[in-house]
């Protein structure tokens, strides 16, 4: 999937389907660094999208305390 187009629930979906990669007998130790590496990056990408709703949460609950 093309990172311009990820969304927080592809992003959690594709985490999925790479720990079921990963837990396969059959996962090769050259796929092993690469799936790695993506699930650091997807994973990067959820803390962030996380972060920036719940700031924006927070901004929007503030201001009906006004």
């Amino acid at each position: 999937m093309q990172d311009e187009q990820l969304t927080y629930t592809s992003a959690i979906k594709e985490l999925e389907e790479i720990v079921q990669k990963l837990q396969r007998p059959d996962c090769e130790i050259d796929q092993l660094c690469q799936l790695t590496e993506r699930s650091v990056q997807l994973l990067a990408f959820c803390k962030d999208k996380l972060t920036k709703t719940d700031e924006q949460l927070v901004k929007l609950l503030e201001g009906l305390d006004t």
